[in-house]
């Protein structure tokens, strides 16, 4: 068998290894290794018919070396500092035993489907229109180019954005620890090799941790086509279908950079860890900067929605917020909330969308899971007050909060520098103080006592455990339908939902005052107030698990309310449960789920804060509007809380 000279190139001096699918998937038979500038080596083994895994085994590089802090670290977890402990004990691999693989992949290797992020021929074994064959041998020429969208709102023109930069361009040699015990791994020695010369040779891009991060890597495989599963396609069209089951591939993203959210470091973030991962994806990547509060509502406003199925804010919780409001205000907005899947890659100080959706804060294992995540249907909340109700009413993601949490928020803006610990200090500060911010609230509930909200949790938990709407876990490639049926390589198995005009229509509008059904909350502990907060989202910021209980669209946010007298001897375990979520079984925590809400503050010096943003001082009312919002959440639900088990 002949080799095309750009393959040739592409795998000199290269590891590569031969290698089956399984359900899991890939399943490494054996090693070999080509030498610099030596294809024959290459050949002589690609056609031996008898090379045990030992023999391939002793011909490893002498230049490899092992990451041991990264080999067996787990790709999808919400810590980004205990995956490899934990992992490790998993896997039931010790550190001598990982130390003896000499940064090579050993027999009885599994490449899991939900690591693996491209796959394309070397060989000649397929035809010329075989996809990946013509781009062998320079990744620049594959990675796809952006445009630099910054000056859309005001211009209206478009520049080219250089290549990845070198970003992409390093996918060397993977290192993954065998994981022993699998089912996968029985008989790996009998894997029938008469055939061998016909394997097709394949390279695939997988994400690979190093330290803290992931990055993409490169493999070649030579594939064994009688492989351990049945082959319903081309080979290599079969990888990429296991890799992306029920999930969008090659996704068409705008991301929207706000340089300077958090501590200024959004764009750094987002080039250095992000971006390669969505590139090796081969995601087509389209960059726009917020020069001011406000663009990126501009950019969500005007944006030609035809080009993007997703908008990626490498931001904090500000700029999703501006481009789901920018959508809404859109002519065509029914349009846009069906098209786009709004998201966010963890670059900002507050990062409680990606937390929350995708599970973790780290922006590298973030951009796996935007391009291995769901698209699924989330509540969002309508927030009305009389300054801008005539115009448009604010969509709120996240939350919204008035009292000790709203000024601990807004009025902590000046150190923002700190990152999230200007956050725990205004709440601290403002807890000493007791302070007080008296006013009525009136709330429709869905559940009001604290057994209530249990069962409806359970409810909908278990709605959403058991139905289509739950599709594949990142890590296991759990084979479920899709929340909304989308997806590319193969359809979702529930109904597609699509948003109608109806959807966005208010139940309780502002101007027809307060309905009768709606309670009023006592005001003995309304007068009183120190703490109240509503949310969607079980994480307010990374180490805040605020509402234990959220759920993406059961149709209710969660109510959170503390009386200013309570002692601090009292607050502090409860402030002190905010990291697990404990904090709403204390009794003098009232935690509820409504629909609806309206706060009339009595006092004339403070303000509400909404995702973060502020808002005036006046008269709020808040409903729900189921599903809205298009997003991509990690195995189709919110980060598992344990609210059941608290």
């Amino acid at each position: 068998m002949s080799m095309p000279v750009r393959a040739e190139n592409a795998i000199r001096g290269r590891d590569f290894y031969k290698a089956t699918l399984t359900d899991d998937g890939i399943l490494i038979t054996s090693h070999g290794h080509v030498r610099s500038g030596s294809y024959s080596d290459y050949d002589r083994h690609y056609h031996s018919t008898n090379a045990s895994s030992t023999s391939l085994q002793s011909i490893q590089s002498n230049n490899t070396f092992l990451e041991t802090a990264s080999l067996v670290s787990c790709v999808t977890c919400l810590s980004d500092t205990d995956n490899n402990d934990r992992l490790l004990r998993a896997a039931n691999v010790s550190q001598e035993q990982i130390r003896q693989q000499n940064g090579q992949l050993s027999a009885n290797t599994v490449i899991p489907f939900s690591r693996i992020l491209n796959a394309t021929y070397l060989t000649s074994t397929h035809n010329d229109s075989s996809p990946g064959l013509d781009s062998v041998g320079n990744d620049s020429d594959r990675l796809t180019k952006g445009t630099d969208l910054s000056n859309n709102s005001k211009s209206g023109t478009n520049h080219d954005l250089e290549d990845g930069d070198g970003d992409a361009d390093d996918l060397d040699d993977v290192d993954i620890s065998p994981l022993v015990g699998h089912s996968s791994f029985s008989n790996a020695s009998q894997i029938d090799s008469k055939n061998n010369k016909d394997f097709p040779l394949v390279e695939i891009t997988l994400a690979k941790p190093r330290r803290h991060d992931i990055v993409p890597k490169r493999l070649i495989l030579s594939l064994n086509q009688q492989s351990k599963i049945p082959i319903k396609s081309d080979i290599v069209e079969e990888i990429l279908s296991k890799s992306y089951q029920n999930i969008k591939r090659e996704r068409s993203i705008l991301v929207i950079i706000n340089p300077h959210g958090g501590k200024g470091n959004a764009k750094k973030l987002f080039m250095s860890k992000c971006k390669p991962i969505l590139l090796a994806s081969k995601c087509s990547i389209d960059m726009a900067y917020t020069k001011y509060s406000g663009h990126a509502t501009d950019i969500a406003r005007t944006l030609d929605i035809d080009k993007y199925d997703t908008i990626a804010c490498a931001s904090g919780d500000g700029i999703p917020y501006e481009v789901i409001n920018g959508l809404f205000q859109r002519p065509d907005r029914v349009d846009a909330f069906n098209k786009v899947a709004v998201t966010q890659l963890p670059c900002g100080s507050g990062n409680a969308m990606s937390v929350s959706c995708h599970w973790t804060s780290n922006p590298s294992y973030a951009a796996l899971c935007l391009v291995k995540s769901i698209e699924s249907r989330i509540d969002l909340m309508c927030c009305s007050q009389q300054s801008y109700y005539a115009s448009f009413p604010r969509l709120s993601f996240l939350s919204q909060t008035y009292g000790v949490i709203a000024e601990s928020d807004i009025n902590t803006e000046f150190i923002r520098w700190m990152g999230p610990a200007r956050f725990e200090l205004g709440v601290a500060f403002n807890v000493l103080q007791r302070k007080k911010y008296p006013c009525d609230i009136y709330v429709k509930y869905a559940a009001k006592s604290k057994n209530e909200l249990k069962i409806h949790y359970l409810a909908y938990k278990n709605r959403d455990d058991t139905n289509d709407n739950n599709e594949n876990d990142i890590e296991n490639d759990i084979e479920n339908g899709n929340r909304d049926g989308s997806g590319t390589g193969s359809e979702g198995s529930s109904k597609k939902r699509m948003v109608t005009e109806m959807d966005f229509k208010l139940k309780y509008p502002l101007d027809n005052g307060i309905p009768q059904d709606w309670e009023k909350i006592d005001p003995s502990i309304t007068d009183n107030l120190g703490i109240f907060y509503t949310g969607k989202m079980p994480y307010i910021a990374a180490d805040t698990k605020f509402f234990p209980a959220a759920l993406p669209s059961d149709g209710a946010m969660d109510l959170v309310i503390t009386d200013a007298r309570t002692p601090v001897t009292r607050m502090a375990p409860i402030l002190l449960g905010l990291d697990r979520g404990s904090h709403v079984l204390q009794p003098e925590v009232i935690h509820s789920k409504i629909v609806a809400y309206k706060l009339i503050p009595k006092i004339t010096s403070s303000l509400f804060s909404v995702d973060g943003e502020k808002f005036p001082l006046e008269p709020m009312q808040v409903e729900i509007l189921p599903g809205l919002c298009k997003t991509l959440l990690r195995n189709g639900s919110f980060v598992d809380t344990e609210f059941d088990s608290i």
